[in-house]
């Protein structure tokens, strides 16, 4: 079940509206997409609409609740334990970096939460390197359609992160983070 799916009727009452936009709707699959967990989007969401004054709540969209659902985010990928040995996924990670950056080098981390850091610039390496070689009308059918995000800048570049990702098949460069395809 989806993020929308499981969150629709909850949002909708903090909110109190009918129905989500197709932006908020949308918004929920890339999050749902990118990997973050349900229950930092949950818990995210609902402290956000808690400082939102209830006359406010209507017009207010749920992506503005990003920052909040972002920290949550990293609190939890602090608290988990990874399945895999971190060593192991960190390798493989960096393996599947080296295919889009062919003169990567690495050095090996010492703690995991230095592997964390190293993924998370890589990843963002290996995006801005998508991004570079994309062709150039590619770029202006993804600037298009996400220009509706420009003005927050942290969810434009989470939503075309989030396209980027899609296109390319990449997944998520984290330790903390398991994708399966279903």
């Amino acid at each position: 079940m989806s993020y929308y799916a499981k969150l629709r009727e909850r949002i909708l009452t903090i909110k109190g509206v009918f129905f989500l936009s197709p932006r908020e709707i949308w918004f929920l699959k890339t999050l749902e997409d990118l990997g973050y967990p349900f229950e930092a989007v949950k818990e995210g969401l609902e402290r956000f609409f808690s400082y939102v004054p209830p006359e406010r709540r209507p017009k207010t969209p749920i992506y503005f609740a990003m920052k909040e659902i972002e920290k949550l985010k990293k609190r939890i990928s602090k608290s988990s334990v990874p399945v895999k040995d971190w060593r192991e996924k960190f390798r493989e990670l960096v393996e599947l970096a080296r295919t889009y950056l062919k003169d990567l080098k690495v050095e090996e981390p010492r703690k995991e939460e230095e592997a964390e850091l190293i993924l998370r610039q890589l990843e963002k390496e290996v995006y801005k390197h998508l991004w570079n070689i994309l062709p150039q009308e590619e770029k202006k059918d993804i600037l298009k359609k996400y220009k509706a995000f420009k003005n927050d800048e942290e969810v434009f570049r989470l939503m075309v992160k989030g396209e980027l990702k899609r296109r390319f098949g990449l997944k998520t460069f984290s330790l903390y983070v398991e994708e399966y395809n279903f």
